[in-house]
């Protein structure tokens, strides 16, 4: 009798462990709790405001083509002679004129040039006057039978000689003249100095450069654009373009293209006028658009759309009440946002301001 006890004990023991076991499962699956479905919840809060029935909407697809500003005129000033320099006049950032002096370099040794070839112009001139007085003379003295043919001849041919060393020391000269004007280097075009390349106390040698320079007043916007879409524009055509940095957009004319495609990108190098800004410099980043194709979307107000965390949302109006729909933004168009899911066409959201408790 007692070992019978025992057991109903056991087995009483064991059914209410299990029991326990299968209502704690029951509590943590949640069943017993009320669901919310998920990125919808309602306000309990009848509205009353302005609504908008979502519908679809035509969006033009743009292709964008990265580029920069560039300037149409620019140049680099560089050295003609090999000389030290010997001060700058302009610092990046100077706005320069047209054949303003931006460089000087050292002059003594062109200086000395000149002289030693001014002083070889007057010794030969001299020697070029005393032949030619020993040459009337010897024809005078042929003229008399005196001398014989032979030294007409030799004083000729030394007049002849030296007058060609005077026209080419003269020449030198000239040369000698020119150097020293290079030393003085002046600005070939009107605009903003870029770059120094050197400092005053370094040797310039000839063809290097020492300033650059771009005239502000002639910028371009240049892209790379793929053959396909390139082939579709006439110059003239209007593009918009935008430049992030300055938060500027506009629609620019095509002005340039240039007649030869790149076989590795397999595209065309086109110009587009650069929108007017004070801002404006070379090598900052640009966009151009160019249309690809078309389709169906839905687009919104960027108004109402509501920030919740890192979580967009906006207000779905159902039976007068307020539903929370978390939604996922997609580009902004004409400034509206397209929303790629959470919104279907037909469905009516609010646009008045919703209370701040969300």
């Amino acid at each position: 009798m007692q070992k019978r006890k025992q057991t109903m004990r056991t087995k009483l023991t064991a059914a209410l462990v299990i029991a326990i076991l299968a209502a704690v499962i029951v509590w943590f699956s949640g069943v017993l709790t009320q669901h919310i479905a998920p990125g919808v919840k309602t306000d309990e809060q009848s509205y009353r405001g302005a609504t908008h029935q979502v519908e679809l909407s035509a969006i033009n697809v743009a292709e964008v083509v990265p580029g920069q500003v560039i300037a149409k005129q620019n140049t680099q000033v560089s050295a003609r002679v090999l000389a030290q320099i010997e001060r700058f006049l302009v610092r990046a950032g100077d706005t320069v004129k047209q054949g303003q002096v931006v460089i000087e370099l050292d002059k003594q040794a062109l200086q000395s040039q000149v002289q030693q070839a001014k002083a070889q112009v007057n010794a030969l001139q001299a020697s070029l006057t005393q032949a030619s007085k020993q040459l009337r003379r010897a024809n005078e003295l042929f003229a008399q039978g005196l001398i014989s043919q032979n030294d007409i001849d030799v004083a000729t041919a030394n007049h002849d000689n030296l007058k060609a060393s005077v026209e080419q020391a003269q020449q030198a000269l000239q040369q000698a003249q020119i150097a020293l004007q290079y030393a003085t280097i002046k600005a070939p075009i009107a605009g903003r100095v870029v770059e120094r390349f050197a400092e005053p106390g370094d040797t310039a040698s000839p063809g290097q450069a020492l300033l650059a320079i771009y005239n502000p007043q002639q910028l371009q916007l240049e892209f790379a654009v793929r053959e396909g879409q390139a082939l579709t524009l006439d110059i003239g055509a209007q593009r918009r373009v935008s430049i992030a940095a300055l938060a500027l957009h506009a629609d620019v004319p095509l002005v340039e293209v240039v007649p030869a495609a790149d076989s590795g990108s397999r595209s065309l190098l086109m110009r587009f006028a650069a929108p007017q800004s004070a801002k404006l410099l070379p090598g900052l980043y640009a966009q151009l658009e160019l249309p690809a194709s078309s389709r169906q979307g839905v687009l919104v107000a960027r108004e109402w759309v509501h920030q919740h965390g890192q979580l967009d949302m906006v207000m779905v109006v159902k039976q007068g009440q307020l539903q929370r729909r978390y939604v996922r933004l997609g580009q902004i168009v004409d400034d509206q946002v397209e929303v790629l899911s959470g919104l279907s066409p037909g469905e009516i959201i609010a646009t008045e301001a919703q209370p701040a408790a969300l």
